[in-house]
């Protein structure tokens, strides 16, 4: 393109397009003073760009925030990763980044201070217990209040096509609204969200999970005591990054779970020092010798009645080769596509029980026995799904993209 083409096509820019366009520019690179800086794309809708956010504030991890829209997505961040997806970090020196629960991970063993995971093996356990939970099974409930009323579903493709389209010329986002709305309430039927009998029990299911955190949260301050961790940013990026911030779920929320209502409003300062909002000082983990309060005992309930059976159900149906399978919960018979990268996350959940010494894993096989989440997490035969052979998570290598690849034609995507 030539220069006065190129100036041409600047000058019928909007001022404002442009200026937009100059910041996401700048935030993409790092300039003096920022050679630390992690460079993460996100979006505010997105449930694990918040989780990974609220983790790095809290952290006090340096980091520019990049905004991912349609160009973005489908160029670079494709690219790099094998598919559009966010979040995505490039590290100070130029590595890439992908999968929320592996970045944070690595990020504890790089940045020990303030650690976001418990000293005691059998409460980190429990802790990776909720966080599996939070990403793999939330979104069912976070997908339907989100899709399934016509308020959030006129105002979240908005929101959507919007974020998508910043900093991009002459693109309407209510043309790309329709779009939105399409793809992604397409993933009702991925979900099991298919009847009106099915959709009542996600929703008992939701106010049943808001009862046991409003009791929670009327004793402990986070989700394992007096301090966050992972468990609680995975928590946070659903509630946070849909629940909340939608308007048909917020007024749930508002009325019927004002503590955990404020719970996000904690997570969501952490690191914020404007106004010296952002919380600094944290209490004790919660003391398993002393006694594992009855609503962490609700909750782990809760996950054996829900998480696990869908775990389990679909990694029989990847084993068996199975692109659609049933399963019943909370007493409703539903259809699931079978996802490679949730029988991934459940081997990892597996193995981690695993590799708890004697002792600890005979305290939580007591535990998680009474809360039903064992023996049947256990029961069968660890399925091992090779999604992610040939590297190691959260980084992805140059040139190495073939298991989101795989994993991204699985699902038609």
């Amino acid at each position: 393109m030539s220069d006065s083409v190129s100036k041409a096509k600047v000058e019928q820019t909007p001022t404002n397009v442009v200026r937009e366009q100059h910041a996401l520019t700048a935030s993409r690179q790092l300039n003096a003073g920022e050679e630390h800086c992690y460079r993460l794309w996100q979006t505010y809708a997105s449930p694990y760009s918040n989780k990974v956010m609220a983790y790095l504030n809290y952290k006090g991890i340096p980091y520019k925030r990049i905004t991912a829209n349609m160009e973005n997505m489908m160029g670079e961040i494709a690219e790099r990763v094998g598919k559009p997806i966010v979040p995505v970090i490039i590290t100070p020196d130029n590595q890439v980044l992908q999968d929320s629960t592996p970045m944070l991970e690595w990020f504890e063993s790089q940045y020990p201070h303030n650690s976001a995971i418990p000293d005691d093996n059998r409460l980190a356990f429990i802790m990776w217990l909720v966080e599996e939970f939070a990403d793999e099974y939330m979104r069912r409930i976070h997908m339907h209040t989100r899709w399934g009323n016509e308020l959030n579903r006129s105002a979240i493709s908005h929101r959507l096509a919007r974020t998508l389209t910043y900093a991009m010329d002459g693109v309407n986002p209510k043309d790309i609204a329709p779009f939105m709305l399409e793809r992604q309430s397409g993933f009702n039927g991925d979900l099991g969200l298919t009847t009106p009998e099915v959709r009542a029990s996600v929703e008992r299911q939701m106010h049943d999970l808001l009862a046991i955190f409003e009791e929670h949260f009327l004793h402990y301050q986070f989700v394992l005591g007096g301090r966050p961790s992972l468990a609680d940013f995975a928590l946070y990026g659903s509630l946070n990054g849909h629940l909340f911030n939608d308007p048909f779920s917020a007024e749930i929320l508002e009325v019927y779970a004002p503590r955990t209502c404020r719970w996000l409003d904690t997570i969501s300062e952490l690191g914020d020092t404007r106004g010296h909002v952002g919380q600094t000082e944290f209490g004790d983990w919660i003391d398993l010798e002393q006694k594992t309060p009855s609503t962490v005992q609700q909750l782990l309930a809760f996950i054996g009645k829900t998480y696990i059976p869908l775990a389990k159900a679909t990694a029989a149906a990847e084993a068996q080769q199975q692109d659609l399978f049933e399963v019943s919960i909370y007493g409703q018979t539903a259809t699931f596509n079978a996802y490679p990268y949730r029988v991934w996350s459940f081997e990892q959940l597996q193995n981690r029980y695993l590799s708890l010494a004697d002792s600890d894993r005979d305290f939580v096989c007591t535990l998680l026995t009474k809360a039903q989440v064992l023996p049947a997490m256990m029961a069968d035969p660890i399925h091992h799904n090779n999604l992610y052979d040939g590297f190691t998570p959260p980084f992805i290598r140059e040139g190495v993209c073939d298991a989101l690849v795989k994993q991204a034609k699985s699902q038609n995507q």
